[in-house]
């Protein structure tokens, strides 16, 4: 993993990358600090902001032209906010007289300052504050330029004389009456480090660099009216202070250029949508001044303007309060310094890896692949915890087991010759298409592992109509079946190993299959096939359908409203969302898109094994996600579909509708178990090899007693990831080899046996060949006896 590469993506985020009325303030007023200050009632806070950054701060504060206003984004809902009434009540509310303070020794060297304007007063401030012993030289009586042109209209002059007066006690020499000629200004060369030239006129034209305001090589700086700031105030204090910093730069011989992009005036990258903001009118004032009260009203309408793109449509990083540039530094320490720890694991795999981050945001980072590269990364280093995804990795494997798994070739005529009897071999699309059998598997039917577990009784349907509408137009292409699962939790979970043991699996069978189309029924397979086996065809079980035609069944005209929740999977896949919406119009549905949808579809929770990890992280994505559907849903992931209903929302797959069984909504819907999801695959296994190939699948649990469980611990037992096969497998062995105890107040056993990495634990009563569960609990601990 490159950090230092993973670093360089965190820089280029621009969360942190200030407002359009930042950007365009020459002396870069952090506009929504302060306003945010000012919204809480903080005037005090207010105001030591605007010191921070204004010279002069109760002068320039009244008379600021404001470019700040002009670009506001709020301009286009309901107009600008007021920064400039704002500055002037913050002024009125949160000044407080500074405190005396002893002067700092000035031993960095010496300055003169030409001209006691305002740039030139801006540039003896800030070099005076960085060490400098400076003087000033004014022709006139006194200092302040074109301020004293506001006096009476804006400032009063006891205000003016009270900012001025500072200068003086400041430390700052200052010297009336004295105009410097070009040959006194040549002998200042020779006797100061530096000069700062800030006289609204001079004799000669020399031209400063637009950046550093240097002459030349000279040692001489440029400012104010005379470096073309013409009348703007704060653009004429703006260039005072960019050339304070760079004599103090040419003094100490750093770098006069270096990290200089963005003084003045810039442009920001961040481009701010009011698409969705409500208008709302300034605030209006009673008195010449906003009150407190007024003041607040107005910061309150700041759209406070930064790119939380990302942010506003992950429920993850809202969860964890953090941005991609955080997040990117956090991952960084982790693999640094830290090396794991239980905060940044449980982060880590927190993320759905659903790839929304990277299309919201407007400089394509995105957390998906950096999530992945750190899995992998904590699973090679031993870092990543173990029961993070060792449910979902076993349940993988046991889907590809052979109690699951297996692939078969489409039926010959004389595997099917039942069937060839009037009038099946009439009517039946299915019966035609074995008939025209050529022994070419052109395609393979793979529903995938999830489909298996919670729709079983839709595959067989499935792939007797695609035999059927495929071998209609393609007769030399015969479709066979495959029933196991593509690796999703492996590589979800940074399992290479694990991940390329099941590429070959499904490589090898594709070979010996004769290099078929698979026709996926689950997006997620169809990503790790691209990511994992690009050279294998796939196409979509939904544009299959949507091209050849639907079931012939007894389809219901829906009548109602459907959202339609697109699988994340599916982000890039616009022919599967055309396929989808086609499939519903065809039967009779009116579909209502939601604001993330297609491309921009959110996770439903169960992407990235996240319901494994942190279930509270999975019911936060489903909360967010039907809190945008005002309508029942529609989804074509069996996934989807089970992790949207945990949030008692009504939810249909694709296939529900197709077949007709829409499920009145006075009926509950019901969520399968695990340990029926485990049981209805090896079941679609048997019952698909006995009735289309004619083979019996041994269903048998070698077990002499009948388990019975309350739904109250089944309950448990899903919380648990606990499956009924656990459960039978702890009783048999404690009957076979009576290692159990036995509790004579209850008359219960409790039974325990170590199955891989977890011990099991049931307590349970015994009557005859019925078992009765009581309890059940698991743990990692092993328990060593002598």
């Amino acid at each position: 993993m490159d950090l230092d590469k993973l670093l360089e993506i965190s820089n280029q985020c621009i969360h942190n990358e200030p407002p359009v009325c930042t950007a365009s303030c020459p002396v870069h007023m952090e506009v929504i600090a302060f306003v945010s200050e000012i919204e809480k009632g903080e005037f005090e806070k207010a105001y030591k902001l605007m010191e921070s950054r204004l010279p002069l701060t109760r002068l320039l504060g009244k008379i600021c032209d404001h470019p700040c206003e002009n670009v506001c984004s709020r301009n286009g809902a309901g107009g600008s906010i007021r920064i400039s009434e704002l500055e002037k009540a913050v002024i009125e509310l949160g000044y407080k007289p500074p405190k005396k303070s002893i002067p700092m020794p000035k031993k960095k060297g010496s300055v003169a300052v030409v001209g006691g304007g305002l740039s030139g007063l801006c540039a003896a401030i800030d070099l005076n504050k960085k060490g400098y012993q400076v003087t000033i030289y004014e022709k006139t009586d006194r200092l302040g330029g074109r301020i004293w042109n506001y006096e009476g209209s804006v400032l009063h002059k006891d205000m003016i004389e009270a900012e001025l007066e500072q200068i003086e006690k400041s430390g700052i020499k200052i010297n009336f009456g004295t105009e410097v000629t070009k040959d006194i200004l040549k002998e200042f060369m020779g006797k100061f480090d530096a000069l700062y030239l800030g006289t609204g006129e001079w004799s000669t034209h020399d031209q400063p660099d637009p950046v550093t305001f240097q002459v030349d090589e000279l040692p001489l700086f440029i400012g104010g009216k005379l470096s073309g700031c013409e009348d703007s105030v704060i653009l004429s204090a703006s260039s005072g202070k960019r050339a304070a910093v760079s004599i103090d730069r040419y003094i100490t011989k750093s770098s006069m250029t270096a990290s200089r992009e963005r003084e003045g005036v810039y442009k920001t990258l961040l481009d701010y949508s009011v698409k969705d903001v409500v208008s709302v009118l300034p605030a209006e004032k009673e008195s010449e001044i906003y009150s407190g009260a007024e003041a607040q009203k107005e910061a309150g309408r700041c759209l406070k303007c930064q790119c939380n793109e990302c942010i506003k449509a992950c429920s993850h990083m809202q969860k964890f309060d953090i941005t991609p540039n955080a997040y990117i530094r956090s991952i960084s320490h982790n693999e640094r310094i830290i090396l794991g720890t239980h905060f940044a694991n449980k982060m880590i795999n927190s993320c759905t890896e659903c790839g929304l981050c990277k299309v919201q945001c407007p400089v394509g980072i995105g957390m998906q692949d950096i999530i992945h590269e750190t899995r992998k990364s904590m699973v090679e280093r031993g870092k990543m915890p173990l029961s993070a995804h060792d449910f979902a990795l076993k349940d993988m494997q046991f889907s590809m087991s052979e109690d699951c798994s297996f692939v078969r070739k489409q039926p010959d005529k004389e595997q099917s010759k039942s069937l060839f009897y009037y009038p099946v071999l009439a009517f039946s699309q299915y019966a035609r298409g074995l008939y025209k059998g050529s022994g070419k598997t052109g395609y393979l039917f793979y529903p995938g592992c999830q489909l298996s577990a919670t729709h079983a009784k839709y595959i067989g349907e499935l792939y007797k109509h695609l035999v059927g509408v495929i071998k209609e137009r393609e007769a030399e292409n015969d479709v066979g079946l495959y029933l196991g699962c593509c690796g999703a939790p492996a590589d979800w979970a940074g399992r290479q190993d694990l991940m390329q043991e099941n590429v070959n699996k499904i490589k090898d069978v594709w070979e010996d299959m004769g290099q078929p189309v698979f026709i996926l029924a689950c997006t997620s397979c169809m990503s790790v096939f691209e990511k994992y086996m690009p050279m294998i065809q796939t196409v979509s079980l939904w544009e299959v359908l949507d091209h050849y035609g639907l079931p012939e069944v007894d389809i219901k005209q829906g009548k109602r409203i459907l959202n339609i929740h697109d699988a994340c999977t599916a982000r890039y896949h616009g022919g599967i969302h055309e396929s989808i919406r086609n499939i519903a119009k065809t039967l009779g549905y009116k579909i209502e898109e939601l604001d993330y949808s297609r491309e921009k579809a959110k996770c439903c929770g169960y992407g990235g094994l996240v319901s494994n990890a942190n279930k509270e992280q999975a019911e936060a994505f489903v909360s967010d996600r039907i809190s945008e559907s005002s309508e029942d849903l529609l989804v074509y992931c069996a996934m989807c579909k089970d992790s949207l209903m945990r949030g008692n929302k009504r939810v249909y797959h694709i296939l529900d509708i197709i077949y007709g069984n829409e499920i009145d909504d006075d009926t509950p819907q019901t969520i399968l178990t695990l340990s029926d999801r485990h049981n209805n695959r090896r079941k679609l296994k048997a019952d698909l090899l006995k009735e289309i190939w004619k083979e019996d699948q041994d269903m048998e649990t070698g077990c002499d007693f009948k388990l019975i469980i309350p739904d109250d611990v089944m309950a448990v037992m899903d919380e648990r990831f606990i499956l009924t096969d656990d459960v039978w497998k702890v009783v048999d062995h404690s009957r076979k080899n009576n290692e159990r105890f036995f509790q004579p107040d209850t008359c219960n056993y409790l039974a325990r046996l170590r199955l891989g990495n977890v011990t099991y634990w049931v307590q349970y009563e015994e009557k005859e060949n019925e078992i009765f569960v009581k309890q059940v609990y698991s743990h990692r601990m092993e328990i060593l006896e002598e």
